[in-house]
């Protein structure tokens, strides 16, 4: 939401959304609760989307952010969707 009202959301052509850290030691989650804070996260995301940028398309649960296995992608490099082949390229 803070991206959309400074008007950054618009700059992009895609959204690409780190997996949500949905357990840790100190607040470990079924299944269940991880499966349910992910969607509710997507949601959330969705909605704003929605709002400041309708029809971007918008790739979930990639394995980049505070995750576990970790890819870091590093600023200044391109990323390029495959939407048909389903596949995302870096260069950096």
């Amino acid at each position: 939401m803070c991206m959309g009202e400074r008007g950054l959301l618009q700059q992009f052509s895609a959204i690409l959304a780190g997996r949500p850290k949905a357990w840790s030691f100190e607040h470990p989650h079924t299944s269940e609760q991880k499966a349910q804070f992910t969607r509710e996260q997507a949601e959330a995301v969705m909605r704003a989307l929605s709002e400041y940028h309708p029809g971007v398309p918008t790739i979930f649960n990639l394995d980049i952010g505070h995750t576990d296995p970790q890819f870091i992608l590093p600023n200044g490099g391109h990323i390029r969707i495959d939407g048909t082949r389903q596949e995302i390229y870096v260069t950096h």
